[in-house]
């Protein structure tokens, strides 16, 4: 059964009461990082279920899970990166 990109969610489940989430996804990208997690920390980071589809889930404590908004960077600090960019690629 091939599903769409649409139909390939992560979907991240957790709750108030217990210190571990639940991550399904079918993001490769997602899978191989917590795959890579399962093998160093086995203790804190399972593979719990595969759907046979490709999408699989992960139990994970939830203080791991983390939203970033991008950093804004100042015109001066915008500038000194460019000048390394310059001094590194010419």
């Amino acid at each position: 059964m091939k599903l769409s990109n649409y139909e390939k969610e992560t979907i991240y489940l957790f709750n108030e009461a217990d210190r571990e989430a639940s991550v399904f996804t079918y993001n490769d990208a997602l899978k191989k990082q917590l795959g890579e997690l399962c093998k160093s920390h086995p203790e804190q980071v399972r593979r719990t279920e595969d759907n046979g589809y490709g999408g699989i889930t992960f139990a994970l404590p939830k203080k791991w899970l983390k939203i970033a908004p991008p950093r804004v960077l100042s015109a001066a600090q915008k500038e000194v990166l460019e000048r390394m960019n310059k001094k590194r690629w010419g």
